[in-house]
């Protein structure tokens, strides 16, 4: 029995990942299967990629793309050859020590050096007066030595923060790590994926739920970490070093490599939101 994909013949083309339920009851007669076959019935050339095949007495429901819009967008960066903040919030980022700019997954893309590059964003007020926030971007990581690279860091030093690195320690190896944290007396709360950032363009997005006390790290779409949180954006107060590509450590090193599509919400986005940004429509 031949069952076709019943959504977009698109879906194909998307750089994420796509779960299929298939539902075997309405194949008749099926009573023992000996071989199993997938595959693309049309013509063309690409590489596909299948993961995790498994059997559900009632499969786990599919994720809906939904599309944000601007509902809560406080600020957002395209990058086409400057800073600007292109929300209409008036929130423009100042590009330090001369970052260039190159092709990226929307138009351009800002890149950073990984030797001084960085840009500093003027968002002290907006994380003090958000309990709940998701900050999204894509990242095109370079995967170059230099320990504890910042993709973002807000905060007013080293006691004071919230950031987003592509690999969590000092040999490179460690995840891709959310991290926020408010007095010297506390440790961090955090979220961490189960490995480092893969290198190549990569959608990643950090949701904190000021409700639920939970922060939520997706990689591609994909929720890949959680954990509770004792303090929320506006514990931090009016931050006053909101840098992308640099840490409140002097003795971290800079990022390298793009970023493209920086956009901050004062709200929690769903998973779905989350999908639709990291590239998948219905």
């Amino acid at each position: 029995s031949q069952v076709n994909y019943g959504g977009s013949s698109d879906a194909i083309k998307l750089g994420v990942w796509k779960q299929w339920n298939i539902d075997l009851s309405g194949i008749g007669g099926l009573k023992s299967v000996s071989s199993l076959t997938i595959g693309v019935n049309s013509s063309g050339s690409g590489r596909l990629y299948i993961d995790d095949i498994r059997l559900y007495r009632e499969a786990p429901e599919v994720v809906v793309p939904v599309d944000p819009g601007n509902n809560g967008l406080a600020a957002a960066y395209s990058f086409e050859g400057n800073c600007q903040d292109v929300s209409g919030k008036g929130l423009h980022g100042t590009g330090q020590n001369d970052p260039s700019y190159v092709a990226g997954v929307v138009g351009q893309a800002i890149s950073l050096d990984g030797t001084n590059d960085y840009v500093e964003l003027p968002i002290g007020n907006l994380i003090s007066s958000s309990a709940s926030m998701t900050i999204s971007t894509w990242v095109n990581w370079s995967g170059a030595t230099g320990n504890w690279q910042r993709i973002f860091d807000f905060g007013t030093g080293t006691a004071n923060y919230m950031f987003l690195t592509p690999t969590a320690s000092a040999g490179m190896t460690g995840p891709l790590r959310f991290a926020i944290r408010q007095t010297t007396s506390t440790g961090e709360s955090q979220a961490n994926a189960p490995r480092t950032l893969p290198t190549g363009w990569h959608h990643v997005a950090v949701v904190i739920d000021g409700d639920g006390m939970m922060m939520y790290l997706y990689l591609d779409g994909d929720l890949v970490g959680s954990g509770a949180t004792l303090v929320l954006p506006r514990d931090l107060g009016v931050t006053t070093q909101n840098w992308l590509g640099r840490s409140q450590f002097t003795a971290d090193s800079y990022f390298n490599g793009q970023l493209d599509e920086f956009r901050i919400y004062n709200r929690a986005l769903s998973a779905a939101e989350v999908r639709y940004l990291a590239g998948d429509r219905p």
